[in-house]
């Protein structure tokens, strides 16, 4: 578990914690201020399990792409389609035929200017 995880699972504990207090707070009173503390319990339980539903995906592994071989009609490129060879004889080809251009602009492209116009 990665620490991001573990730090996201901090106000879970703490908002639903902080309802199963007020909760039973409420209970040991006998139920007088159930009205008064129903909708702030519901709210931080509702709070707690929003707050936890991504690490529950994170941990169950339902928001991951499934990391399996790509279908054979796929035109995706892979890392392994690179040619290191192939791209250096090309340059030195077009650097032999004199279509390489080694140009170096005479000045910088003029920045964009905010504000007024003096």
């Amino acid at each position: 578990m990665s620490a991001k995880t573990f730090l996201g699972i901090v106000p879970v504990f703490w908002f639903g914690g902080l309802a199963i207090y007020l909760y039973r707070v409420n209970a040991s009173m006998g139920g007088v201020a159930s009205q008064q503390l129903m909708p702030t319990v519901m709210g931080l339980a509702a709070i707690s399990v929003l707050l936890s539903l991504p690490i529950l995906f994170k941990l169950l592994g339902l928001a991951t792409k499934p990391k399996g071989k790509k279908s054979p009609g796929s035109n995706d490129a892979t890392s392994g389609d690179f040619d290191a060879d192939a791209a250096i004889s090309r340059y030195l080809e077009k650097k032999a035929a004199g279509e390489v251009n080694f140009a170096v602009p005479d000045s910088p492209p003029p920045r964009p200017t905010f504000g007024r116009k003096v």
